[in-house]
């Protein structure tokens, strides 16, 4: 199995005007390096957390059919497309009633619908079905408080040397458990 990120978010859950705010920054100067830092902390969270924040669309590809397709990065909106090379190497597009898109689980699955199978695909051809998921919570407003105040403090501790980690604060000690409650539990 491998992923791909087919469509990137349109915008990160904590605007560039939230963190110049919390960094008391007023001018425009040091807009570049505010938003690539705040983009790379927003990457850190979702990877750290292995969920989307704001709405992307992903690929999962298999060689062959899966028992279930498995959401890479949860929570899960719905499913674009299923596609896969049937046995005769054609490009088909599996009808939506055929699957069942597991949302509610996490990290999200996608199933057989009942009384349905899996197609066969060509015979030893790599990447032979593929799904495309959209993902992630909607907008910024629908982002967990705790992912967001986690993404401001993290910028904050960039531009802020009195509250890096390396310090050991009580804040630093808080932060570091923010995301702890979205974090995703497998369980057996």
């Amino acid at each position: 199995m491998s992923t791909q990120l087919l469509t990137p978010p349109a915008s990160l859950p904590v605007t560039l005007a939230e963190a110049k705010e919390d960094l008391r920054i007023d001018d425009t100067a040091q807009d570049s390096v505010v938003a690539a830092w705040l983009a790379g902390i927003v990457g850190y969270t979702e990877h750290r957390l292995g969920r989307a924040l704001i709405t992307q669309t992903w690929r999962i590809v298999h060689d062959r059919f899966p028992d279930a397709f498995m959401v890479p990065m949860p929570p899960a909106q719905s499913v674009v497309a299923i596609r896969y090379y049937d046995e005769d190497g054609q490009l088909q597009t599996l009808a939506p009633a055929d699957y069942l898109l597991d949302a509610v689980k996490l990290p999200g699955w996608i199933v057989p619908a009942p009384g349905k199978a899996w197609p066969a695909t060509q015979d030893g051809r790599i990447n032979a079905c593929w799904a495309d998921v959209q993902c992630g919570y909607g907008q910024a407003i629908d982002v967990p408080d705790t992912a967001k105040l986690f993404i401001r403090a993290k910028l904050r501790e960039q531009f802020d040397p009195a509250v890096r980690p390396e310090r050991d604060t009580v804040q630093s000690s808080f932060l570091d458990r923010l995301l702890d409650p979205l974090m995703i539990v497998q369980v057996a």
